[in-house]
């Protein structure tokens, strides 16, 4: 089933004279498994939907369900639902605090109760699935190079085992290579552990070469739905709200105003506008 939302609002100091409808009649449908995209001007109302789907806030309105966990206005108990969800804010590194990379890392599975054998366990799991050596257990993590505090971070997010990994703009403050790099652990594990992720993010290199389905947002309401290619297309809608699409999909759009044969607007990457050109240069097509 994955994460269902049903008319979904949320409003700040509601009943008061400084309410403010931060989301309105949000309906969506993550399926599970899936790795989504979730892309905004700032102010949208991002931040506001994930801190939903984490059991961080309680909807004013309408429900989030993830399998049987459903949360609406009137839940007593966020924890069902906190349990099932792992939230990355950006800059994690900041949140580290312990002595060592191996208690900061421990810290979330020992206060979900569990033994000894099994946070130990969990830890160096977690430690493997990001690429962390294991030698850097007993180091403090403010020894650690930037990269690597961001990976501890996120390591003890991933020691709870969470059913939905959300990212919120984690390569911010990295180096490109220290961007792809990261992003690639998160998919590799998206794919081998059948997470379902949700990335939030203003890169639409990022979103274009991850996601396979996206959201957008625009002043607290969903406005477009798709595949990356699907809502790519919309080019001209996505710039009227301050949005960009991917450097590939405009070169895309501006060699198609020269072609006879237009190139496919669902390539968005540089390696499917790669295998897109070869093939036709194989195959002779001109033009």
């Amino acid at each position: 089933m994955g994460i269902v939302i049903q008319g979904l609002s949320h409003i700040y100091m509601d009943g008061t004279p400084f309410a403010k409808t931060a989301l309105s009649g949000i309906n969506m449908v993550i399926d599970k498994g899936s790795f989504a995209g979730l892309i905004g001007p700032t102010g949208s109302g991002k931040s506001t939907l994930i801190q939903h789907i984490a059991g961080l806030l309680k909807p004013t309105k309408g429900t989030v369900r993830i399998e049987e966990t459903v949360v609406g206005p009137e839940t007593k108990k966020m924890g069902p639902l906190r349990n099932r969800v792992g939230l990355v804010f950006q800059y994690p590194e900041h949140q580290l605090f312990e002595e060592s990379v191996a208690k900061d890392i421990a810290y979330g599975p020992h206060n979900q109760g569990l033994n000894e054998e099994e946070v130990h366990r969990r830890v160096f799991q977690a430690m493997e699935w990001v690429g962390l050596d294991p030698e850097l257990s007993s180091r403090s993590p403010f020894q650690l190079s930037g990269g690597q505090m961001r990976r501890a971070a996120i390591a003890g997010v991933l020691a709870m085992q969470p059913e939905v990994l959300i990212l919120d703009e984690p390569t911010a403050g990295l180096d490109p290579a220290g961007q792809r790099e990261l992003l690639d652990t998160v998919y590799q594990l998206h794919r081998e552990q059948g997470m379902t992720v949700i990335l939030v993010s203003h890169s639409m290199e990022e979103i274009a070469r991850y996601a396979d389905i996206l959201f957008v947002i625009k002043d607290g309401r969903l406005m477009l739905t798709g595949s990356p290619g699907e809502v790519f297309a919309e080019g001209e809608r996505l710039r009227e709200w301050g949005l960009e699409i991917p450097v590939v999909a405009r070169l895309v759009d501006e060699l198609n105003q020269r072609l006879t044969s237009p190139i496919p607007r669902e390539i968005f990457t540089v390696n499917a506008l790669e295998r897109h050109l070869w093939s036709r240069w194989r195959k002779g097509e001109k033009g």
